[in-house]
């Protein structure tokens, strides 16, 4: 969840200040659903109106030689090529009208209770065996508390210390699991949000893992999902950085000083965009409409300190039914949106399964 509401890595930035509204898919750039079960998941939430095909131009651009070659979603089934697999098989999806419509369709469901701006703090061990979640909800001074009968932890950054979603873990941080997850390695990674005059580049596809290149990693042309459509002249894009000029661009901009954590403040992010949409216009710029580099409408820059997972545990998801805590996301079986999906669902199985009252109240299962 990101602060502000549903989504986290597939939140949606939206621009409404002085001028035409924008909105980017800054993080999750799509669904790739090659997986039986995942691709059920998908189609279900295709059917509520969460997501939609995108029927764009994909595929992997080499940017040595300038070739385009388009994805088939019937393509081999165990590649993994390119940007999260984009060559791999089976469709892509995004979500309708954007990529945090999922979470926020999700949490709608009527037996789930959000708490937005809501942020844990801490966790401890209660007698009757369940846990006490301590969180500060919005700008409250004191925290307050709440009991449940298990604990889920959907991101490894909760056992990394000293980043900003890790919390006091309590009787859980000596676990066999949380120390699984503390092997997980995050790569970083910055997005640029770049909205330009339409026509002022004309790359013959509307999202490109990008080969030979090595800074930048994925172009996408964000008004081209659906539901982004635009009429004004205008065209918002998205591009991803490597991990080595993400790291290149950490060295310049640490992501901690003095022991602290640095907050993405507007200075630090607009002295990071420009070196950013440098780096991509060097990629578009064969596919320009002249030899100047196009002033931006608009350009923004967010960091994902922990966009990627270096490496991944091989288990579903993780369980320790004695202490009533699990672990699932995109650090389990596959770093993808798609391995994120396929171990939630493990997840709420093995919870199912190990607390089935519980579950029964909470409508926990693998249909929701």
């Amino acid at each position: 969840m990101g602060r502000r509401g549903p989504g986290g890595r597939s939140s949606t930035r939206r621009v409404d200040q002085d001028g035409p509204s924008m909105q980017f898919d800054h993080g999750c750039q799509f669904i790739r659903a090659s997986d039986p079960a995942c691709l059920e998941k998908v189609k279900e939430w295709q059917q509520k109106g969460f997501l939609r095909r995108w029927e764009g131009r994909l595929g992997m651009l080499d940017a040595t030689t300038g070739k385009f070659s388009e994805r088939s979603a019937s393509g081999a089934a165990t590649s993994t090529s390119g940007f999260c697999g984009i060559m791999g098989s089976g469709d892509i999806y995004v979500g309708m009208p954007s990529m945090d419509a999922v979470c926020q369709g999700l949490a709608a469901h009527p037996n789930l209770r959000p708490h937005w701006g809501s942020r844990v703090i801490g966790m401890r061990k209660l007698e009757d065996g369940g846990w006490e979640l301590e969180y500060v909800a919005g700008r409250e001074e004191h925290p307050a508390t709440a009991s449940h009968s298990a604990v889920v932890l959907a991101d490894i950054m909760t056992v990394r210390s000293g980043s900003p979603g890790s919390l006091h873990l309590g009787e859980a941080a000596a676990s066999r699991m949380v120390q699984q997850m503390g092997t997980v390695t995050a790569s970083p990674v910055f997005s640029l949000m770049v909205c330009l005059n339409k026509g002022a580049v004309g790359p013959p596809f509307d999202s490109a893992a990008v080969s030979g290149c090595d800074s930048i990693q994925w172009i996408a042309r964000d008004s081209s999902k659906p539901g982004r459509e635009r009429s004004d002249g205008l065209e918002c894009w998205v591009a991803m950085t490597t991990e080595a000029f993400a790291r290149q661009l950490l060295e310049e901009a640490p992501l901690t000083k003095n022991g602290a954590y640095v907050a993405q403040s507007q200075q630090y992010l607009s002295e990071l965009a420009p070196r950013i949409w440098e780096a991509l216009w060097g990629v578009l710029q064969p596919f320009s409409s002249g030899v100047e580099q196009p002033a931006p409408v608009y350009m923004h820059a967010q960091r994902w300190g922990g966009g990627f997972k270096a490496n991944v545990l091989s288990d579903a998801c993780l369980i320790d039914t004695e202490l009533g805590l699990a672990a699932c996301g995109d650090f389990c079986g596959e770093s993808s949106a798609q391995g994120a999906i396929l171990s939630g669902l493990a997840a709420a199985r093995a919870l199912g399964e190990s607390f089935p009252k519980a579950a029964g109240i909470a409508g926990i299962s693998d249909s929701h």
